[in-house]
């Protein structure tokens, strides 16, 4: 340390000593350098003074140009008019206020007179004189000279001394007459004050050697010509009147001198006074001793800062030095108590180790052994420097040590043999050795003993695994975290039909491209493996024998020791029975069994679907319920099975009609349902419909009988307030309820107006099924009478109903509803016996006519009427001959056979057959003549343009001659006038029923009108 000490002494001496020699060596260039840069500093500063005057008096010149010209396009007279006047005040006006440095303009004519001054004054407006004379000789004298010039040449006066003030003149003609402008500069030479070189004094001559002006230091201006520049500084002003730009350096002074002269592009046009007028001489002084010694001073300073700078270099220097030395001591201790650690370490390490470490010798002594040795071999503790071989107790072991230890000796160094081997002596134990050699004078091989026991286990536990895993019945795939397969069961192999070898090595996409047409699902699976999730989901699969089988694949990560996934493993269980079996649940929750059609839930699902869809196309959807009438005679005569088999025959003849994109649903037992996915024109939906209706409708051969059937139809489309399937079908429905209030095979789309026609059907049809069996319910009579003699022969009995407040509602609203709701076959029973009931009481009166009761369809083919009108007639104790029941022609057509059979029956208990509007139906004779029919009543249509329009009269002639041919007794309704009734009177008509004769009336009217009054009873007996 000390040594390195002295070295970096000795360095910092020698750096000072060659600073100083370099620093005195360049004092005296720097000296010499700095008075060269003050000479350019002073030539520079003549030259900027030099152009400021010259500017100054191009700028000038430039003004007394702008005026010369303006004045000579004025066309003036000798004698200025008030308007030229103005014109000069205003325009020198304009230039005095843009140039402060102009003191006054005048205008001179040849008398020598002032004919206009315009003088500045700053804080007022500028004074104007007029018509003033020249008095002062020097101006005359400058007048004079103009005069004698040409025209626009410009003469510049002396530097007037008193007011620093230079004048300039110019001579301009106007239409022959002579005149002079005069522009006086103030302050013509105070730019030098402004602009004072870096000098302790400069002048400004004449070139006659006479001082204008002379400013020291503190900038105090002279302004004399008294002052002979030439006389103090003679020799200078001979070496100044050579015109030479130079310098001279007197007595330690810089004199720097240079003429400031016009420039050459205006001499031309400039004419300057001599004797004490320019051009000028600028000269100015500075003293180079102070400068010097500034100069001197700042080097002086300089060296001196270098040298306390390399001295504080050379100071860190030597403590780096130092600091570096005492740094390696540092790491030389660090070193020794990291290995010292290090040491304590490693002996801690293989001391607490659970492995055995055992290092012996050529002599195979031990020379080193830690306590997991002793303890896995279980030697004894001071086996330390004893034969290894004589502290061993088990035989094997001993054996398998010994030729251990021969094959390492063969072997060289650093060689290492292993040998697994087993302790046969409670306790069991498995160990592993490694043996290597080693390169060391005193120990030659080092024993690395391990107690393998736990992992023998372990491998035992996995081949038991792996036996498990490959005799599974589930198929198994395990890859690596690549997703290369590995390993595949037999499963595997039996369930797909491949063989392992050609599975194992392939990337799983591989497989999973199998199942997944859809590469970005695919990556999707991966993406969560990655990320450590387990997938689960249900494939299919086609085997090598084409049959489809359902997995339930299982795939998860297999993560190490670290937690980070090395392996995946795929389980897949055949669920293939499970799936069938679900499937056939799904088809019974979904499908009709019967048609095989979607049932109502599935039809409600893909409603939702199509409604989903069809916002998003923007389309619109409809739906259609369509609803069979089956009628309960074909229940009784056909049985339930072949009813079952014609809704087959009829669900295929409806699909045949629809598209395969349009779905058809079985909502019920006698409803089929449609979706129309694009449903943009009424006029398509219109064909559909009667299309369907014509197919329903033909005739059906089953059984070798004919079976006719209609059906209705209700349509309803997605609107804005119909969102849901629920909806819709029930807009539908309420559209079905409507087309059932009209004849057969309609269809009807659904309107707002129905649902509120609806709403208040279903509380009119509540009051109906309340009212049965009250008076609410009541018959209105309508008399007929025999032609010719006009007596009373029967009544027609009218049903009329009144709601809860009294009033009586329109027949054509009620008996249609009566009807579609069923209520018809309740209320008809109560109704005949009423009707009995009255015809009894009118018999018993000894009013002897009969009583025309009006029955429906429902009531003729779907009630045991025969029954009903026996019980009543019997309970009534009425005479059944006098008793008419008024059936459509249409109801009969309805179903001729059971229609039939019916009527046979009721005229078998005496009761008389009508049939009611004539002519608006099948209108033949010939085939109702099948039938046993007593009246037929010619309906009003027909009847109201007699005598009068030929085709009725056509019409009516033919059916009476049939009717009479028949046997059966005519009754023409609607009469309203004599003319009918002389008309129908002379064509064979046998009774007249219509408003001529009398309304419908209440029973208490009629009684009154046509019971004798003793007979009359009172009205509230019946």
């Amino acid at each position: 340390m000390r040594k390195s000490l002295v070295i970096s002494l000795l360095f910092t001496l020698l750096l000072l000593t060659l600073t100083v020699i370099g620093a005195l060596t360049n004092s005296q260039q720097n000296n010499d350098e700095t008075i060269n840069k003050i000479k350019t500093a002073q030539r520079h500063q003549q030259l900027q003074q030099q152009q400021v005057l010259t500017q100054q008096i191009e700028h000038t010149i430039s003004q007394l140009n702008q005026l010369n010209t303006h004045l000579r396009q004025q066309h003036w007279q000798l004698i200025l008019t008030a308007s030229q006047r103005n014109d000069f005040i205003q325009f020198t006006n304009n230039i005095l206020t843009n140039n402060p440095d102009i003191h006054s303009i005048t205008l001179i004519d040849y008398k020598n007179s002032h004919r206009l001054k315009i003088i500045a004054t700053p804080e007022s407006e500028n004074i104007v004189v007029d018509n003033k004379p020249v008095l002062s000789t020097t101006e005359l004298s400058n007048i004079d000279h103009t005069f004698s010039l040409p025209p626009n040449k410009t003469y510049i006066s002396a530097l007037s001394l008193e007011n620093n003030h230079i004048a300039y003149y110019q001579h301009i003609t106007i239409n022959n007459h002579q005149w002079v402008i005069k522009i006086e500069q103030k302050d013509t030479l105070t730019a030098f004050l402004n602009n004072k070189p870096l000098t302790q004094q400069f002048w400004v001559i004449d070139n006659s050697g006479n001082t204008l002006i002379n400013i020291d230091n503190n900038k105090n201006s002279i302004f004399n010509n008294v002052l002979k520049f030439k006389n103090g500084h003679f020799a200078l002003w001979k070496k100044i009147q050579s015109y030479n730009h130079n310098q001279i350096i007197k007595n330690n002074t810089l004199y720097t001198y240079s003429p400031l002269f016009i420039p050459k592009q205006l001499k031309s046009n400039i004419d300057f006074r001599l004797g004490n007028l320019s051009p000028w001489i600028l000269i100015s002084e500075i003293k180079l001793t102070n400068t010097s010694s500034t100069a001197y001073l700042q080097q002086l300073f300089n060296k001196y800062l270098i040298i306390f700078i390399i001295i504080i270099l050379s100071t860190i220097s030597i403590i780096l030095t130092l600091r570096y030395i005492n740094q390696q001591k540092n790491e030389i201790r660090r070193i020794n108590s990291v290995r010292n650690t290090t040491l304590h370490r490693y002996y801690s390490l293989i001391e607490n180790t659970d492995s055995g470490i055992i290092v012996i010798n050529k002599k195979r002594k031990i020379t080193a052994i830690n306590s997991a040795a002793i303890t896995i071999l279980e030697l004894k503790k001071d086996a330390l420097y004893k034969n290894i071989v004589s502290h061993i107790s088990a035989i094997n072991t001993k054996t398998d040590i010994v030729r251990l230890l021969k094959s390492i000796d063969e072997l060289g160094f650093n060689n290492k043999k292993k040998i697994q081997l087993k302790i046969n002596t409670p306790p069991f134990k498995h160990l592993e050795i490694i043996a290597t050699k080693i390169n060391n004078n005193d120990d030659h091989i080092m024993l690395h003993i391990i107690d393998v026991t736990s992992w023998v286990k372990r491998e035992q536990k996995l081949k038991g695994l792996s036996r498990a895993v490959e005799q599974s019945e589930e198929a198994v795939i395990i890859t690596d975290k690549f997703g290369f397969i590995e390993y595949v069961n037999s499963s595997y192999e039996k369930s797909t039909g491949e063989i392992s070898n050609n599975i194992i090595g392939l990337n799983s996409k591989t497989i999973f491209k199998r199942y997944i047409n859809d590469n970005e699902k695919i990556d999707d699976i991966q993406s969560k493996l990655n990320q450590g999730q387990t997938i689960q989901r249900i494939i299919s699969q086609k085997n090598t024998d084409n049959t489809i089988h359902y997995l339930d694949n299982t795939i998860s990560p297999i993560r190490d020791e670290n937690d980070r996934i090395s392996n995946y493993i795929s389980t897949s269980k055949d669920i293939t029975e499970r799936i069938n079996y679900e499937n056939r649940l799904h088809h019974l929750a979904h499908y009709d069994q019967l048609t095989t059609l979607p049932n109502r839930t599935m039809f409600i699902t893909e409603v939702n679907n199509t409604i989903l869809a069809a916002k998003k196309n923007q389309s619109q959807m409809s739906v259609l319920v369509i609803e069979i009438d089956l009628f309960k005679k074909l229940h009784d005569s056909l049985g339930n099975d072949n009813i079952e088999n014609i809704l087959v025959i009829i669900s295929k003849r409806i699909r045949s009609n629809l598209r395969d994109i349009n779905l058809l649903s079985r909502l019920n037992n006698n409803q089929f349902g449609v979706i129309i996915q694009s449903a943009q024109q009424k006029k398509s939906i219109n064909h559909l419909a009667t299309r369907l209706l014509n197919n329903i409708k033909a005739p059906i051969s089953y059984d070798g009988k004919l079976i006719s059937t209609s059906a209705i139809i209700g349509i309803s489309f997605q609107t804005n307030t119909a969102i849901t399937a629920e909806q819709i079908l029930k807009n539908a429905n309420i559209a079905l309820s409507s087309a059932r209030d009209k004849t057969k095979n309609q269809y009807c789309y659904f309107s707002p107006e129905m649902e509120i026609e609806t709403a208040h059907k279903l509380e009119l049809e509540s009051e109906l099924r309340k009212s049965i069996n009250t008076d609410r319910y009541e018959f209105y009579y309508q008399p007929k009478v025999l032609a010719h003699s006009h007596t009373l022969t029967g009544v027609e009995a009218l049903l009329r109903w009144r709601d809860k407040d009294g009033h009586y509602q329109a027949p054509v609203d009620i008996i249609p509803l009566l009807e579609s709701s069923g209520l018809i076959l309740e209320a008809g029973t109560f109704l005949i016996e009423k009707a009995c009931s009255q015809l009894q009481q009118w018999q018993r009166q000894g009013l002897a006519i009969s009583m025309a009761i009006n029955i429906s369809a429902k009531q003729l083919l779907e009630s045991d009427l025969t029954t009903i009108l026996t019980e009543a007639i019997a309970k009534a104790g009425c005479n059944p001959a006098y008793l008419e029941l008024e059936i459509t022609e249409s109801v009969l057509m309805t179903d001729i056979e059971l229609a039939y059979q019916k009527l046979i029956e009721l005229k078998k208990i005496g009761i008389k057959i009508a049939i009611d509007d004539f002519g608006t139906g099948y209108s033949s004779l010939a085939y109702l003549s099948r039938f046993p029919i007593n009246i037929l009543k010619i309906d009003r249509e027909f009847v109201k343009e007699l005598p009068y329009n030929r085709d009725s009269i056509t019409i009516i002639e033919a059916i009476i001659d049939l009717a009479h041919n028949l046997g059966l007794t005519v009754v023409a309704e609607g009469v309203e006038n004599i003319e009918q009734i002389h008309f129908l009177e002379s064509v064979g008509i046998e009774e007249f029923q219509g408003y001529y004769f009398n309304k419908p009336l209440t029973r208490c009217h009629f009684n009154r009108q046509y019971l004798p009054q003793q007979q009359q009873i009172p009205d509230n007996i019946v």
